[in-house]
């Protein structure tokens, strides 16, 4: 009969735990009611993110519009200026000179050497480019591994050389492993 009054103890305590946590814990209809509440909200009109969106980019082509403005050059306003009959234009009242013709045999003088400078210019970037590729060359035929010092072992010696044959069986037994006998 103990065991009888020992259960008669563990539901009366039971139950007075579930009376307490009753008391304290919300009833399910006023939780379920501020949950409708809260989803039923109107939406913003506007978000805020669209917003500054809009803004940055309202911005980014202003910015586009007085750089291209202020970005074009001007021409000149003395180039505004009146046709003469040889075919110059008088600008501001300054009369034109016409500009002396050129000599043939000077024309010829400055292809030859313009087209000298421009091979000079090309012989000079081609020693250039090839020192570079020198340069790169060495650098890359020094390069190591950086895990290749991982790779070695004390034994690399041993295992790259090879025994002679006129060495005795003494010493080429040394390079075996030693067996327990």
């Amino acid at each position: 009969m103990e065991l009888a009054g020992e259960q008669k103890r563990i539901q009366a305590l039971f139950s007075e735990l579930r009376l307490a946590e009753e008391r304290t814990m919300p009833r399910f209809a006023t939780v379920w009611n501020r949950a409708q509440a809260r989803t039923v909200r109107p939406a913003r009109a506007f978000n805020l993110s669209f917003v500054a969106a809009t803004a940055l980019l309202i911005c980014a082509l202003v910015s586009l519009a007085v750089w291209s403005k202020y970005s074009q050059p001007k021409a000149p306003a003395a180039v505004a200026g009146t046709m003469t009959a040889s075919g110059l234009v008088k600008i501001a009242g300054v009369t034109p000179v016409a500009p002396p013709l050129p000599d043939h045999n000077r024309i010829q003088n400055n292809s030859i050497s313009r087209a000298r400078r421009l091979a000079a210019q090309r012989h000079a970037l081609m020693l250039a480019i090839n020192r570079r590729a020198a340069r790169d060359a060495m650098v890359i035929s020094s390069w190591e591994s950086p895990t290749a010092l991982l790779l070695k072992s004390q034994n690399d010696e041993l295992l790259k050389s090879i025994p002679q044959l006129n060495e005795n069986a003494d010493e080429l037994k040394s390079f075996l492993p030693n067996k327990p006998k």
